[in-house]
């Protein structure tokens, strides 16, 4: 009996993380329909996508980009804590820096893999820089960071994502 109760306690525990980590994605998701639904009323526009930065080599922030139907689309850093916007289009940097499509070329080049993603991402205090994704061989997705003026490539945090 005492064995039965054991196998039954481990059984329930070993369970707890995927549960935890099915609410947490929940979770995520409605937290981003209401931080959606906070900046279409305070800025007047529509989001048309949202993800947050949880990368931790910056400040927390959201990456959104929004529509302001004839005037265009924005695409926007969206500090987590005030909602206050910032551009996500690199601003001015020295005439011979990396354009995004170099960018993607240069880690094309040095890392085996495919390319699934790559944007430019500028925040207060940080310098300019694009990041790009690697899907590698065994599946998994390198994190990295092209400086857009040095064109040096280093890692984002977490470093590499799991298949």
């Amino acid at each position: 009996m005492k064995l039965r109760t054991l196998a039954t306690t481990i059984i329930a525990l070993s369970a707890m993380p995927a549960l935890a980590l099915a609410s947490s994605g929940a979770d995520e998701s409605r937290e981003l329909r209401k931080v959606a639904k906070r900046l279409e009323s305070r800025y007047h526009g529509e989001v048309v996508a949202i993800t947050r930065d949880a990368s931790g080599d910056e400040r927390p922030h959201y990456h959104v980009d929004m529509s302001f139907g004839a005037a265009g689309m924005a695409r926007l850093d969206v500090d987590a804590r005030t909602l206050d916007l910032d551009t996500r289009d690199l601003p001015l940097v020295s005439s011979g820096a990396a354009s995004l499509a170099e960018a993607a070329a240069i880690v094309a080049a040095s890392v085996p893999g495919e390319v699934i993603a790559a944007q430019a991402d500028s925040a207060p205090g940080v310098a300019p820089h694009y990041e790009i994704d690697v899907r590698l061989t065994d599946r998994a997705v390198a994190q990295l960071r092209v400086d857009a003026t040095t064109r040096g490539i280093s890692w984002r945090t977490p470093y590499v994502v799991a298949p």
